[in-house]
């Protein structure tokens, strides 16, 4: 026996620390390969939080923005509990964003959200305000890029296009609706918009851009570009 030649008192203490399973191999009680009585580590099972939903974000836009309360969904406000609240409807979604129209119960909507996910919630990345007296620009204002195709929509008459960013700068251009252009350079806000350089021409309003899929043929409204 490996403890024979020890001292009774102190046999049984050498035996109960080669008890512990660290000790174990070192002591000669157990194999390298840690057969034999182990001490198991217990990994914490870790409760997966639930995403924020993107109707929270709109919800506290309209409280601290707004002061007014909040109905997650436009066909669901009924009369009388939800007059004089602000209300959402989903438009559409594209590339991981929302888009959302904002306005009052019962009534015209004033503002359109596109809501970007980050990280489990959701933030607002584009805001415009309408006017429910004019009509909109026709499809959603996603968000551009340099590079890509786009097309001139809802202007009523032509996009101008100027020789730098900026509603004092030279008119070099009027593109009508549905020309197509491509988008080589920007943003610069400059006079109230976010200027974008269109491939060949010059720069012009992104309101009165979109992409093709959300550009129907009929003008709607005169540019302020």
């Amino acid at each position: 026996m490996l403890f024979s030649s020890l001292p009774t008192g102190v046999t049984a203490a050498v035996v109960a620390l080669c008890a512990t399973a660290a000790l174990a191999v070192a002591c000669g009680l157990v194999g390298g390969d840690g057969a034999g009585d182990e001490d198991k580590t217990t990994t914490p099972s870790v409760t997966q939080q639930p995403a924020v939903p993107p109707e929270e974000a709109l919800r506290l836009f309209v409280q601290r923005r707004l002061n007014q309360g909040f109905v997650a969904d436009c066909d669901a406000a009924q009369r009388p509990d939800d007059v004089a609240k602000q209300c959402a409807r989903l438009l559409g979604e594209r590339s991981g964003l929302l888009a959302y129209e904002l306005g009052p119960t019962f009534a015209e909507y004033t503002r359109l959200i596109i809501l970007k996910q980050v990280g489990d919630t959701w933030t607002i990345e584009h805001l415009e305000n309408r006017d429910p007296n004019l009509p909109p620009v026709p499809g959603i204002p996603w968000p551009l890029e340099v590079g890509v195709a786009v097309v001139v929509a809802g202007t009523g008459d032509c996009l101008r296009v100027r020789e730098r960013a900026g509603i004092q700068a030279p008119e070099i251009a009027c593109l009508d609706d549905g020309a197509a252009v491509t988008v080589s350079s920007g943003p610069v806000e400059i006079d109230g918009f976010e200027w974008w350089q269109l491939e060949g021409y010059g720069w012009a309003a992104g309101n009165w851009l979109r992409y093709p899929e959300e550009a129907p043929a009929s003008p709607t409204e005169t540019p302020e570009g």
